[in-house]
């Protein structure tokens, strides 16, 4: 044979791949179906066990704050219809007073100042009850005074909108921290919002025009345990007011009270109420 007729060789056998050798699916498919089946084991647990916290967390705060929060909102909403209630000129129909002004001592007295026009409606009513006017009527009348405002004044870690943001995270660790939070706020804020209700007396001033200084003022006066009007009347700023010293409740500053025209308004209109109340006052009006 001439070297001209030689022929490559020839492989008789079974072909063999030696350099990609086949992977092995079928025990790749069991590590990933055993790996996401812990995984989700995993996840299923903590789930179960982020539900069991939120749950205790919901439960805290249904025991202790929830009944608080719907009283006050519940004494907002009545005080803030008595408000409304008070028409114009309607204490030009005298209601005599059915309690004295040691009555109210040691009771819980609400209190809102606020102008006719802020009466239309309630979004300028609640405008108003947020502004942050000068004022001294408790103090000359020697009262501890809640204003209006107070009852809408509630921690955010104490809200329903706070609470629900419980529901956004399965982390063990952000839940626990809410739950501390919540725990230090019933300790810490909760007591004053415990005071606040029930609420025994709501005093309402209305200013018949722009302000108490020049303008007739309506008072009212409701005996909320009672759910009557115990005084409705109408004054003003009459002058300069002769102080007595006093040791009962909050006092006026006496030198600023002298020099202040605010102070001096609403220790006028302080003198009107303690006397339908049936406390006697010294007043002397202005001379000009």
């Amino acid at each position: 044979m001439s070297p001209s007729e030689l022929t490559p060789a020839e492989f008789d056998g079974a072909p063999k791949n030696r350099y990609r050798p086949r992977l092995p699916w079928a025990r790749i498919g069991f590590v990933v179906v055993v790996a996401a089946l812990i995984a989700g084991a995993y996840f299923w647990r903590q789930k179960v066990r982020a539900d069991a916290l939120r749950e205790r967390i919901y439960q805290l705060h249904a025991e202790a704050v929830a009944p608080v929060l719907d009283a006050i909102e519940a004494t907002r909403i009545d005080l803030r219809q008595r408000a409304l209630s008070a028409k114009p000129g309607a204490a030009n129909r005298l209601v005599q007073a059915e309690v004295p002004l040691s009555a109210l001592h040691d009771e819980q007295v609400v209190y809102l100042r606020i102008r006719v026009p802020e009466l239309r409606t309630e979004e300028t009513l609640e405008a108003a009850i947020h502004a942050d006017d000068e004022d001294a009527l408790g103090a000359c009348l020697g009262l501890e005074l809640t204003p209006l405002s107070a009852l809408s004044e509630v921690p955010e870690v104490l809200t329903a909108k706070w609470l629900a943001r419980s529901d956004e995270t399965n982390d063990m660790q952000r839940l626990s921290v809410r739950e501390e939070q919540l725990a230090r706020a019933i300790d810490r804020e909760l007591p004053a919002l415990r005071e606040l209700v029930p609420a025994d007396y709501f005093l309402l001033l209305v200013v018949q025009g722009k302000s108490r200084l020049h303008d007739p003022v309506d008072v009212f006066l409701w005996d909320l345990g009672g759910d009557r009007l115990v005084l409705r009347s109408r004054t003003e700023n009459r002058g300069r007011l002769i102080t007595v010293r006093s040791q009962i409740g909050p006092k006026a500053d006496a030198a600023r009270a002298a020099g202040d025209p605010i102070v001096a308004a609403d220790c006028s209109i302080a003198a009107h109420i303690k006397a339908q109340l049936g406390e006697p006052t010294m007043d002397l009006a202005a001379s000009d």
